[in-house]
């Protein structure tokens, strides 16, 4: 099902200017120590009149096991820095309990979501609700997910992945920023954004959608 979302999306990009992508390479959130290891890449493709996300990762050579992942967001910041300390509001939890997300060393994960997976204090953040509040309105919550895709492409959110044990990086491990792709529909763009990471990848699971569509 997920391959078949991103034919239709990136088959759809040319005709109809609500489909956004975003890309971005894994690299060392910090310094360090322990210095983070291993390599990968991340992509987002949003529906801005559906409200919807699809999202794909791949990783390797991480330096523990993972311990969880997100996609951070926050409006007002310096734009394409880490925030030195905590991370900013968790946007999308990719780890939460169920999602299936691996915590190996190297994997790969990919997941559809809508303004029903905006976590909490994201949603409170962005709406300067009091921290008492956990039920939202559709019109709340369709304001959170608005405002996370003009974060996306201004360099103030994040993707990133915790690694957990004494070897690992418990703020943050690998992460990316997000680039806008100009052209949701070329793969050989898409490769010079992630400095070729995951082409390969994303060429074959393009070739797949499309059998799938047709």
């Amino acid at each position: 099902m997920a391959l078949a979302t991103v034919g239709l999306l990136m088959g759809s990009s040319n005709c109809s200017a609500s489909i956004i992508q975003f890309a971005g390479e894994l690299k060392p959130q910090i310094a360090g120590p322990p210095v983070p290891t291993g390599t990968g890449y991340s992509m987002a493709i949003v529906d801005t009149v559906a409200r919807t996300l699809y999202f794909e990762t791949q990783w390797s050579g991480l330096n523990s096991t993972v311990s969880a992942s997100h996609i951070h967001a926050q409006g007002g910041v310096t734009p394409y820095t880490y925030p030195v300390g905590p991370n900013w509001a968790v946007a999308l939890n990719m780890a939460a309990s169920g999602s299936g997300f691996p915590t190996t060393a190297s994997g790969s994960f990919s997941k559809n979501y809508s303004i029903t997976d905006l976590g909490a204090a994201y949603i409170r953040q962005e709406n300067g609700l009091a921290p008492a509040v956990t039920s939202f309105t559709t019109a709340q919550r369709e304001l959170a997910f608005d405002n996370l895709v003009t974060y996306l492409g201004s360099g103030m959110a994040y993707f990133n992945i915790h690694t957990s044990g004494t070897g690992g990086n418990g703020g943050g491990s690998l992460a990316n920023f997000f680039q806008v792709v100009p052209e949701p529909n070329s793969v050989a763009i898409m490769a010079v954004v992630l400095g070729g990471l995951g082409f390969r990848t994303l060429r074959n699971k393009r070739r797949v959608a499309t059998s799938v569509q047709a």
